[in-house]
């Protein structure tokens, strides 16, 4: 699982709900392992118990206008400090982070949106952050909506119950190629579904023995095809496009 930080735009993200809500979908990516919400004094006091039992630092910014600015420096600082994890999430509909968010992927980190869909620029959000999820809904940009289920009413009735024997055959998947499974076992982290930082998986590699050491793991996992390199120049990430274990 992938480790996260998650920083708040408390004056944007301003109710412990969406604070709540937010924290939930980022629990089904990875581990929360940095928090902190930056706003007026006003805005973390309404959501205080909800910081609390979150265990997320609070910051109070330094007077009107100025959170964004807060969020940002501290961001940079932490980035040239190396204490950032893979992913950082920002919690905030405003676009205004859109730049930052452009600069942490050419820094090789995944940058993931949690904003509220009315009060959002979608577009804007989407081409700037790696992911966008949109509170209030179960569905994350780019992500098609849940097919309605047909109802018991007026079954078909040329179509015939299947038996265990075959429903258990439709759900197991399929067994992976060999070079495939391979990669897998000697980096296990990427059997979870979520980016990885693509050297720890070239040593993992190599010290299996399935790379040599003149080559490059971005031409291994590119031919295997089974696995997403980002960004596309110069990648820093790598992540499995099966199915994740469960």
């Amino acid at each position: 699982m992938s480790q996260i930080a998650f920083l708040i735009d408390a004056d944007n993200l301003a109710t412990g709900a969406e604070v709540e809500e937010a924290f939930d979908h980022l629990r089904r990516l990875g581990t929360v392992v940095l928090r902190r919400a930056y706003g007026g004094h006003e805005k973390l006091a309404g959501i205080k118990d909800v910081l609390k039992r979150l265990a997320v630092r609070s910051f109070v910014n330094q007077g009107r206008g100025t959170t964004d600015v807060a969020l940002v420096v501290d961001t940079m600082d932490l980035l040239h400090q190396q204490r950032l994890p893979a992913v950082v999430a920002i919690g905030s509909s405003d676009a205004d982070f859109a730049p930052l968010a452009l600069r942490l992927r050419e820094a090789g980190v995944q940058a993931i949106c949690l904003a509220q869909r009315e009060k959002a620029d979608a577009d804007a959000l989407e081409i700037a952050y790696d992911k966008v999820i949109f509170l209030g809904s179960s569905a994350s940009a780019g992500e098609p909506a849940a097919v309605a289920k047909p109802t018991r009413s007026s079954p078909r009735k040329s179509r015939t119950a299947a038996s265990p024997a075959k429903s258990a055959a439709a759900k197991r998947p399929a067994p992976l190629p060999d070079e495939v499974e391979a990669v897998l076992q000697a980096a296990p982290a990427l059997r979870g579904g979520s980016p990885v930082r693509l050297n720890e998986v070239s040593k993992q590699l190599r010290d299996a023995k399935i790379l040599s050491k003149s080559a490059k793991a971005t031409t291994l996992l590119r031919k295997l095809g089974d696995f997403a390199l980002t960004p596309d120049t110069k990648p820093s990430l790598v992540q499995w496009t099966g199915t994740p274990d469960l």
